[in-house]
């Protein structure tokens, strides 16, 4: 009687079962408006048709089990009652399943909570990857057992994916729980996971907490919707009241952010008293209607994240005391501080971002500082992101502080960084290795091929007859990497039968493991390191895994046992690591200089570190390539290019603002597939002779004012509106003020104005714009400060390169058309 009989388990138990199993099922009795069954109407029929056995819905057992009667009452039935005690089955299926997993087969009563599959099912797991350890359930088709419905496949076989989440018993395997629903998963702006379950359960056992719905998705931080109980929901009608109700029910959200990651962890200033005017939706089973739910208070949320966006977080820690007599009394204080943010202790020499800061901790902790520290009035975001020690960060705070404007050279610093990087990770090898011997068929490992390049690369080393094994290495991925590899195909058109050859192996490697954990099978001729992190407003210690990783797999390389000898060893580098101090100068392809690595930024530092550990390997005779590549752009079929690319940005905002940046010189933009094509090119070639240097860019540029021009005309076609061209520094303002005066969320503007989440970096481009306007002989300088690539080596390599057709409509055309799909002009 406590399941309605519309529900697929109500029909079961309610119509068919009695049939089969012989059982008097006992019901509600019938009336013109039907009776909505309640724990205390629903305990009160049962006891009173002296019920034997009841099936019932969770919610009902939690309103039970905290009060005495109904515990009491529930011993007179068989079913439920058992030795004493209140005996708990937990039951799972769905209407695509049926029932899939044994009752009563189960070791003791402390495992309750946990399910066996049944035997005549295949259940498989897909692990999720996430801080909880879960899984998702997928069911295969058997003989004994087919899914009403199948929506998967998993190695060859039809299957029903779920969506259901579950953990393993600690210490027996054939045990499992469930977790909660993948729907109801968060994933918050950076990609990082929240299961809201288990931290929703425990902030529910506060007494005067009916419901809790955790929130944010697709924002910086979480935060937690609370409705009380009937008797305390007057607690929070006032301020003083709201106050109240916020220091009772916080030690439970305490404990919650205890037994979770750091990025799911809920602040005070995120939890919301919902109004007993408008009560939670519930579900016919009586739980709360999540998305209905949050739907309902999604203006309150929404107000919510501007007031924390906006506004100083007041922290309890004081500001630090002895504040002008140096840094370290800031280093204790701002230890502290980041340290009950992370929940966890910290070295204050190594890099925040790799002990648990992501950009909500950075968001939270400059909130922090700006609420404590008047001087901190003159740091942003980007300040935590260059100096992410506390030690540096303490640095700086301490000279604001201390109104001591001296301040070390950048350059120098950046220098000294650099060199302490190399000196870490450079083995100074001195073994020379065995002679190389060519093989007829090459057998290639390549890193990061889920990615835009890797993607076309993978493609490129399928198609050649060249070649005869291919080891696809990324990293681990809780949708598997085969999957994560077909989207990525389907993204940019490339063929997905590709992925169905014999020669492709899928690895899953965590490359800053030393062991990498990697099959001795692994005999290749060739390695291609393409894989990197790519984020412009990280510093260079925060790359450090990626450099770790290229240390490692350089340590693979010289442990080969490959017959014919050592792999070749190929980087994937960037017009970066030569910086910005020599705006319109060529770079030819040879070692660039630290000295010109010190002006760029930490994601061309840490290029320039890696490029350093393969010269030194080559030193002592492994046979390395580096490619620089310049600018890549979406492909000539698709037009795929990622819309968090600083050319798409800068497009973004000009949409939005209504004009163009105008700047002088030319670009020298290179497809991804003629790329991916030049380097095969290049490292699969007959000749053992490779240069260590060669570069990947257009040889044929074009003036960055046709460009602009042709993209106008493409987006009129599609908007209506023609944009002008205006020079960049004006552009510039524009947008810096539109960004200025824009009243929402930090995401909305980061939407509408994506250019400004490196406002740096186009900084920077501004003022090289301004200098090539001064000279006379810029207009074949590369646009916006970088150098220009000498092709020249890689273009007597590659047909394909040298042979490149110039960009026009038709390129432009596909990268428009690409980006509105994606929706990058939405929010305009």
């Amino acid at each position: 009687m406590a399941l309605p009989t519309f529900h697929a388990m109500g029909m079961f138990l309610q119509v068919m079962m009695p049939l089969y199993a012989g059982y008097t099922q006992v019901m509600f009795a019938p009336s013109r408006i039907p009776v909505v069954p309640t724990p205390d109407l629903t305990i009160k029929a049962g006891i009173g048709a002296r019920c034997e056995y009841m099936m019932c819905v969770p919610a009902f057992l939690e309103a039970w089990s905290i009060d005495e009667n109904a515990v009491s009452q529930l011993r007179q039935m068989k079913g439920i009652m058992f030795g004493g005690g209140v005996r708990i089955h937990c039951c799972y299926g769905a209407t695509e399943v049926g029932h899939v997993h044994k009752i009563w087969d189960l070791e003791g009563p402390s495992d309750w909570g946990y399910i066996k599959f049944s035997p005549h099912v295949d259940a498989r797991f897909i692990p999720q990857n996430d801080a909880d350890n879960t899984f998702e359930v997928v069911f295969v088709v058997t003989d004994d057992h087919k899914p009403f419905v199948l929506n998967y496949e998993l190695d060859g076989k039809l299957a029903y994916k779920t969506k259901d989440l579950v953990v393993g018993h600690p210490s027996k395997p054939d045990l499992w729980k469930i977790f909660g629903r993948l729907d109801d998963q968060i994933v918050l702006l950076n990609g990082e996971k929240t299961n809201p379950g288990s931290m929703e359960a425990e902030i529910v056992k506060c007494p005067t907490v009916k419901s809790a719905i955790m929130f944010g998705r697709e924002r910086n931080q979480t935060g937690v919707l609370i409705e009380f109980e009937e008797s305390s929901r007057d607690l929070c009608r006032t301020n003083q009241g709201g106050i109240k109700a916020l220091e009772e029910i916080w030690p439970f959200v305490e404990r919650a952010n205890q037994a979770s990651p750091s990025h799911s962890r809920i602040a005070k200033e995120a939890v919301l008293f919902s109004d007993p005017a408008r009560p939670f939706p519930r579900t016919p089973k009586g739980g709360v209607s999540r998305s209905a739910a949050l739907k309902l208070y999604a203006r309150d949320i929404q107000e919510m994240y501007l007031e924390l966006e906006t506004e100083p977080m007041v922290t309890n820690n004081s500001s630090p005391s002895g504040l002008y007599s140096g840094p370290e009394d800031m280093e204790e204080w701002l230890k502290t501080c980041v340290q009950n943010l992370l929940g966890r202790k910290i070295d204050v020499s190594e890099d925040l971002f790799q002990q648990g800061m992501d950009s909500l901790t950075a968001t939270m902790l400059l909130r922090s500082l700006k609420g404590t520290l008047s001087t901190a009035s003159k740091i942003n975001q980007r300040t935590i992101f260059a100096k992410p020690t506390v030690k540096q960060l303490a640095r700086v705070l301490a000279q604001l502080s201390s109104k001591n404007d001296d301040k070390a050279d950048s350059t120098t610093e950046a220098l000294q960084d650099i060199r302490a990087m190399i000196q870490k990770y450079d083995n100074g090898r001195s073994q020379p290795l065995a002679h190389y011997r060519q093989s007829t068929k090459e057998r290639v490992v390549v890193t990061g091929t889920t990615g835009g390049l890797g993607s076309h690369l993978l493609a490129q080393l399928l198609k050649s007859d060249r070649v005869e094994r291919v080891w696809a290495m990324n990293r681990k991925s809780s949708k598997g990497n085969k999957e994560r590899q077909t989207t990525s195909f389907q993204d940019k058109l490339l063929d997905v039968n590709l992925l169905k050859s014999g020669k492709l192996v899928f690895v899953d490697v965590d490359l800053e493991d030393s062991r990498l954990a990697l099959s001795k099978e692994i005999e290749a001729t060739v390695m291609i390191h393409n894989a990197w992190q790519v984020n412009f407003n990280l510093s260079l210690q925060s790359f450090e895994p990626s450099i770790r990783g290229v240390h490692n797999l350089l340590d693979l390389a010289f442990q080969s046992t490959a017959p014919t000898g050592s792999p070749l060893f190929v980087f994937a580098s960037s017009i970066a690591v030569a910086g910005f101090a020599r705006p319109g100068s060529c770079l030819s392809e040879a070692p660039v200089t630290l000295e010109d690595g010190a002006t760029s930024i930490g994601y061309g530092q840490s290029k320039l570190v890696a490029e350093k550990l393969l010269e030194s390997a080559s030193r002592v005779g492994l046979r390395t390539c580096i490619i620089r590549l310049g600018q890549l752009t979406g492909d000539a079929i698709s037009g795929s290019w990622s819309t968090t690319d600083w050319v798409p940005s800068l497009v973004g905002s000009s949409v939005s603002i209504g004009c163009l940046p105008g700047a002088i010189g030319t670009v020298s933009w290179l497809p991804l597939d003629v790329a991916a094509h030049s380097i095969i090119d290049i490292c699969i070639a007959h000749s053992a002779e490779i240069p260590p240097v060669v570069h990947a860019a257009h040889p044929h540029p074009v003036p960055w004012m046709d460009i602009l021009a042709t993209l106008s005309v493409v987006l009129a076609s599609r908007t209506g509106s023609h944009l002008p061209i205006v020079p960049f520094d004006e552009w510039n303002k524009r947008v810096t003020q539109a960004v200025e005066s824009f009243r929402g969320l930090e995401h909305e503007r980061f939407e509408r104005f994506p250019s400004a989440k490196i406002q740096s970096t186009v900084d920077g481009m501004v003022r090289a714009d301004l200098e090539l306007r001064t000279r006379r002989d810029a207009s074949d300088a590369e646009s916006g400060g970088t150098v220009r690539l000498d092709t020249s080596t890689a273009e007597v390599l590659s047909k394909t390169l040298r042979s490149a057709p110039e960009l026009g409509i038709g390129h432009v055309g596909k990268w428009v058309g690409y980006w509105e799909s994606m929706g990058l002009f939405k929010a305009a």
